[in-house]
């Protein structure tokens, strides 16, 4: 199931990435940095635009879904970010998508990533908004779900709401030319985000029900993402981006 998740996730994203990439202008000979790459969508198609001539490198607590990727142009490494060092000031580009809202503290891993851009390199990051989320028609079942899954969110260290801090934070972290985007769309139930939410609230069952959610209600709030009577606002998305500062 969390393998379907992934592949979600990159259907979802991917887009949204290349929209990215393409306003930063990635390309032949550039030197990027994947944090937090996960299965490895985003290290391909950086790898596709840098060309023989550049170089990624992409680091994961888990580099299982990574390993296959690694070639003369690609090398993953097994790295967490904040504990583990990374090369200074080496990258043209630094990427990290949907990793930031499950670190703390958020700034300062941040501030690890803004260190290995090189002077005018590019940080580039996307975050969800999760409080953003609302069903229609609501009702009682689902609004005690979304609580709880909000309180497991939180209860595991994550930020559901980090979407919208994201742009700030890229500013506090010295980042300047900051740009950002937000993405809020509704989808009918069983469309490919509301399936992605509804293997996220099942991701944090167990913990939801520590939190006193019940089995049951969470089994009927699912039905009720993939109902195609319902209609789900997705998280808000927050594409942002922003340079290190050249040394002048």
């Amino acid at each position: 199931m969390e393998r379907a998740r992934l592949g979600l996730l990159e259907e979802y994203h991917d887009p949204l990435t290349v929209s990215q990439l393409d306003a930063i202008g990635v390309g032949e000979g550039w030197r990027c940095l994947d944090v937090g790459a996960g299965g490895g969508s985003v290290t391909r198609m950086l790898a596709e635009r840098v060309g023989v001539s550049g170089s990624v490198l992409a680091v994961d607590l888990d580099t299982s879904l990574l390993d296959e990727l690694a070639s003369d142009r690609v090398e993953v490494r097994r790295h967490d970010l904040l504990s583990d060092q990374l090369p200074g000031a080496a990258f043209d580009l630094v990427h990290a998508r949907l990793l930031l809202m499950f670190l703390s503290p958020r700034l300062g891993a941040l501030q690890r990533l803004v260190s290995a851009a090189r002077p005018g390199g590019w940080v580039a990051s996307i975050a969800p908004d999760f409080t953003a989320v609302a069903l229609s028609p609501t009702s009682l079942v689902w609004q005690r779900v979304w609580s709880r899954f909000l309180d497991a969110a939180l209860a595991g260290g994550w930020d559901p709401g980090y979407g919208a801090r994201l742009c700030g934070d890229l500013r506090a972290a010295g980042l300047v030319d900051v740009h950002a985007d937000y993405i809020a769309r509704c989808y009918p139930g069983g469309a490919l985000p509301s399936r992605l939410l509804s293997l996220t609230v099942e991701r944090l069952r167990a913990r939801m029900v520590l939190l006193g959610a019940d089995n049951d209600e969470i089994d009927q709030a699912r039905r009720l993402l993939e109902e195609p009577a319902s209609t789900i606002r997705s998280p808000t998305t927050c594409m942002a981006r922003g340079r290190r500062p050249d040394h002048s």
